[in-house]
């Protein structure tokens, strides 16, 4: 793995305005992360986890610290930069698919592709060798109805790929599913990382975080080490 560091937070507050109140959500979180590395978020429901993710994602902005992310002040980007930032760097996937059902699978891959100006060749190229890679060759003109909720998934992971991006975040990504179609979408995920991916996965479910290479723990937006397993 490399020792290259993707990002950097440091001292990230965020506060919300709730009538005349301030609810403190994150408190003076530090977190950095290596390229390669397989980290998992585990928390609670209303642990602060999804306010984290989407600082993370550059989807929200800390109230104050400083968010590094490959060399980047992410506070100083215009909205403009932080959209190229998600469209190129990060790959996200949440816990439903979100598949738009009139597309094909092959189709719903596709789309990252077509907002970014690639070629209907190449992102067709692209788009076939991401679901190759998760397995569902043989379902790439299928419609999401005609899927099962764990091919679903991976064709969302597909999507998430097929741009190349630097990271992979995932919110729960396995809370829409069976026990059984969860661990084999865990198994993808641990041979992407195998593979040198950078993947940050947010979850409440202490068996998933289980799967990642590192744990940390958020409890009322503190944010404090855990332990991991490379054997999970």
């Amino acid at each position: 793995m490399s020792e290259t560091t993707f990002f950097h937070m440091d001292h990230i507050n965020k506060y919300y305005q709730m009538g005349d109140e301030q609810a403190h959500i994150l408190k003076d979180i530090a977190l950095d992360i290596k390229e390669g590395e397989y980290l998992s978020v585990l928390g609670p429901s209303g642990s602060g986890k999804s306010t984290l993710m989407n600082i993370i994602g550059c989807l929200d902005t800390p109230s104050s610290g400083q968010y590094t992310l490959h060399g980047r002040e992410i506070e100083e980007l215009s909205e403009v930069e932080l959209a190229d930032i998600r469209s190129s760097e990060i790959g996200f996937i949440f816990q439903n698919s979100q598949l738009l059902p009139r597309l094909t699978a092959q189709k719903n891959v596709e789309l990252p592709l077509i907002y970014a100006g690639v070629s209907p060749r190449e992102r067709k190229r692209r788009a076939r060798e991401m679901l190759e890679k998760v397995g569902l060759q043989d379902r790439m003109g299928h419609y999401p109805n005609q899927l099962s909720g764990g091919q679903q998934q991976r064709v969302a992971i597909a999507r998430a790929l097929v741009g190349n991006p630097s990271i992979l975040l995932a919110d729960e990504p396995t809370g829409a599913l069976d026990q059984k179609t969860g661990r084999q979408v865990m198994a993808l995920f641990q041979n992407l990382n195998d593979e040198g991916r950078t993947i940050v996965m947010i979850t409440h479910d202490m068996n998933i975080a289980a799967f990642a290479r590192r744990v940390v723990h958020i409890v009322d937006g503190t944010l404090t080490e855990g332990g991991g397993t490379s054997d999970a």
